[in-house]
């Protein structure tokens, strides 16, 4: 087996296989929920050290991934190719008194939850690395999923929320969703000196919506009955594209630090073939943007078979298309997600039991970016794991071949808030809350070529 992959990974082999790869990996990528819809990192060394370790890259797609600068780490070419799988538990709850509808009810309070069923997810991700001899460049290729969320809440008589949309129920029915955004990074870099290196990397996305039903565009009443309903928007996908630039400063007396900048990446907006209530075609379309990040981390190997990461970054929703703002328009329809931006930091640690295999463990916390006023409004989204805890080791197969497992947790959060209206705003008396938690294991396979 060994054989096959040295003979297979040439560099001009690879670089004729990774497009093939990105297509696969565009299929099979699914949703998370990590810090806010942020993937907290690619990779098992990644993401057992909790997203940590950008300064400390010990495989190809920390690098890619966090810090374009970075890669000029590796003294050799290498591949990198892991698949994370994502299994979500959350559940939607509601409570609705008596009369707090006023003359639409309920003749006697409700009360109830739903269990999501969404999941699990695979996660595929590539990454190869291409270092030139007795060259101060690097180049590298990635590709692999950096965000999502999404829910699957089914029709539920016994919770309010998940009754069926008026004059059948008081809710909004099977709630579902599914964001899902690919990512591909032509990479280059370039060692200034023995210790400072830069980077620039544009960066590619392609990214998939589907919503039901779909609030951010007006309910109609096409039949007339004097109820409108809120339509549902089917998979579509669209491509946005930005940049992420870096600087890495490594072999200072152990320490290395790294910053980094990924701009706001740009998407061409949604667009939806949908139907009416009398089954008429109608097209909704939603514009939804992903983050600007800044990264900033700090390693340090300086003592005999340990090693410790430290990482922070902000992510700016607060200023991202699709998250700015919140409320519904004159029409009725929701205007945004309404989510706050975050600070995350990640710390992980290192010991090498042997030479062959390095164990290590990590913590993440970022803040909420939902907020108890906007939670109604992001039920099909409800991103918000503040914790997590994860832990892994790598085995050294071979001089080449190194394998690495991971595992992680996103501790139980919940965020509860009002029913909100278009008509009356807040509406007193109601209640809707999300709850979420994750478990993760990541596989993966780094390559000296």
């Amino acid at each position: 087996m060994l054989d096959f992959i040295y003979s297979y990974t040439s560099s001009r082999r690879l670089l004729r296989a990774l497009p093939l790869l990105f297509v696969s990996l565009l299929g099979a990528t699914t949703v998370m929920a990590q810090s806010g819809h942020v993937l907290n990192g690619v990779g098992p060394v990644d993401q057992s050290w909790a997203g940590a370790g950008m300064a400390s890259p010990q495989e190809g797609l920390m690098a890619l991934h966090w810090n374009p600068a970075s890669i000029t780490d590796f003294d050799q070419s290498t591949l990198d190719v892991s698949l994370q799988l994502l299994i979500p538990s959350g559940n939607l709850g509601s409570s609705v008194n008596q009369g707090a509808f006023g003359p639409f009810g309920p003749t006697a309070r409700l009360a109830g939850s739903t269990r999501s069923t969404a999941g699990p997810f695979p996660i595929p991700a590539v990454g190869f690395i291409y270092v030139p001899q007795s060259s101060r460049w690097r180049f590298g290729l990635s590709a692999f999923g950096v965000g999502g969320f999404g829910v699957d809440d089914a029709l539920n008589p016994e919770n309010p929320i998940n009754t069926p949309q008026p004059p059948g129920g008081l809710g909004f029915g099977h709630i579902s969703s599914a964001f899902a955004l690919v990512q591909a990074s032509p990479t280059l870099a370039y060692k200034v000196s023995n210790h400072v290196s830069i980077g620039f990397a544009p960066t590619l996305n392609y990214a998939t919506l589907k919503v039901g039903p779909f609030p951010a565009a007006p309910p109609d009443d096409a039949n007339g009955d004097g109820f409108p309903t809120y339509a549902s928007a089917p998979t579509d996908g669209t491509f946005g594209y930005g940049l992420q630039a870096g600087v890495h400063v490594a072999d200072l007396d152990g320490f290395s630090v790294g910053a980094s900048f990924k701009s706001t990446q740009y998407f061409d907006a949604f667009a939806f073939n949908s139907e009416d209530e009398t089954g008429g075609a109608r097209t909704l379309s939603f514009e939804l943007d992903y983050p600007m990040i800044l990264s900033a981390g700090i390693g340090y190997a300086g003592l005999n078979r340990f090693e410790f990461v430290a990482d922070a970054r902000y992510i700016d929703f607060a200023h991202t298309s699709g998250f700015d703002v919140t409320g519904f328009d004159q029409q009725g329809a929701v205007k945004g997600f309404g989510w706050n931006s975050i600070m995350v930091v990640a710390m992980g640690i290192q010991y090498e039991l042997t030479p062959q295999v390095p164990v290590r463990l990590g913590y993440s916390f970022n803040e909420n970016p939902i907020g108890r006023d906007v939670v109604f409004f992001n039920t099909p989204s409800p991103a918000i794991i503040q914790h997590h805890l994860a832990g892994g080791f790598s085995y050294n197969v071979s001089r080449k071949v190194t394998a690495s497992v991971a595992a992680q947790y996103g501790f139980k959060n919940n965020v509860e808030g009002q029913w909100q209206s278009p008509q009356w705003g807040a509406i007193h008396g109601t209640s809707v809350e999300c709850d979420l938690s994750t478990f993760t294991l990541i596989f993966g396979v780094h390559v000296n070529m």
